[in-house]
């Protein structure tokens, strides 16, 4: 099968998953073992010389991890986009940002009350170049072998996490009429942004491939989206301050991937209401049970929603029944090919047909 044939094949599924509102309908991703290539430290570039040469490593990490997936028909399309780390989401506004080993940190605006007239919407910001860039040095690569996704962007209160720093946290209590003035600024500033990366990432039959996970959805996407900052307050800040402009970013957007945290969900049952929340990504914390391990409780806080989980062949294969009572992309690591092989076709036969 070529890689035309296969797009269509994903598509063709995808499209029939994000359709359906009964469950037991499944979604598959498969990752095996592969000899990256070592990439230097991130703070060792100089962006302004150097963006592409980081980009060229990337993608030579990327070609191998494509290479060690021919001939798998499962649901991700061979895609990749400019990543730089985390403040790369932010540092379009103007922010500054403090290279990392392999990500990249954003450097608070000082006294951001006083200062929030230095934010601009400006194609001529640094950071906003450097994706353009990327972007631009990804397509001249092109070869038929991959496409270019979608980066995704924050939520307004973590993007806001990100402008302020942890004095956020305070201003929640001591300057609400602060944060609500910046979350006000911070809706439009986003989908001002997110149209940029929609022009530079690759449209393929009316949708995107997504970077989480490099599966495609379609049409009128946004995301992936994420709001870290909302696992380190209580449900009634985000009530406040977080789900409000997130209603307003989404609501003109068809379908929407949101990613969250397994650590702290207690804001998670007031995410799901969003309109047209395609896809709910749960990540896997550090010193956290695995979702699937804990599904009765992941569905409890999830109400209705599709899910993305992550989780090995081996938890698959153990939780499977568990998975069919809802719709579930599954990001499934493999030991070896044989087993991502095993692992797809035990997945489509317990899934309805897509």
């Amino acid at each position: 099968m070529n890689l035309n044939e296969h797009i269509h094949q994903v598509i063709s599924r995808s499209r029939s998953f994000f359709t359906r509102k009964e469950p037991g309908y499944f979604l598959i991703q498969t990752t095996v073992p592969f000899a990256a290539p070592e990439i230097p430290p991130l703070y060792d570039f100089n962006l302004d010389e150097q963006l592409e040469l980081w980009l060229e490593y990337k993608l030579q990490v990327a070609r191998e991890k494509w290479r060690s997936k021919l001939g798998l028909d499962d649901d991700t399309i061979p895609a990749i986009c400019p990543t730089f780390g985390i403040a790369e989401h932010s540092a379009w506004l103007g922010l500054d940002v403090q290279l990392q080993q392999d990500t990249c940190l954003p450097v608070p605006v000082p006294d951001w009350k006083e200062n929030i007239d230095s934010l601009q919407l400006n194609s001529t910001n640094k950071w906003f170049q450097y994706m353009k860039r990327g972007y631009d040095f990804l397509r001249r690569q092109q070869d038929g072998s991959f496409l270019l996704s979608i980066r995704g962007t924050m939520c307004p209160m973590d993007l806001a996490n990100a402008i302020c720093g942890d004095d956020l946290f305070l201003d929640f209590v001591l300057n609400p009429q602060d944060v609500h003035q910046l979350m006000t600024f911070l809706v439009p500033a986003i989908k001002w942004y997110y149209g940029h990366l929609c022009n530079w990432a690759d449209r393929i039959d009316s949708g995107y491939v997504m970077h989480l996970g490099n599966s495609w959805i379609g049409p009128g996407f946004l995301g992936h989206i994420s709001n870290d900052a909302a696992f380190l307050c209580s449900a009634a800040i985000y009530q406040e301050f977080g789900f409000p402009y997130e209603y307003a970013l989404v609501k003109d957007f068809k379908n929407v991937l949101y990613h969250v945290h397994n650590e702290k969900m207690q804001f998670v049952p007031q995410v799901t209401k969003l309109p047209n929340l395609s896809l709910l990504e749960i990540s896997i914390d550090p010193k956290t049970n695995d979702p699937i391990e804990e599904l009765s409780n992941i569905y409890d806080l999830t109400g209705n929603a599709n899910l993305m989980l992550h989780a090995t062949s081996e938890q698959v294969r153990k939780h499977i029944y568990e998975l069919k009572t809802r719709n579930v992309l599954l990001d499934i690591q493999c030991p070896d090919r044989a087993d991502a092989q095993d692992i797809i076709q035990f997945v489509r036969s317990h899934s309805k047909p897509l």
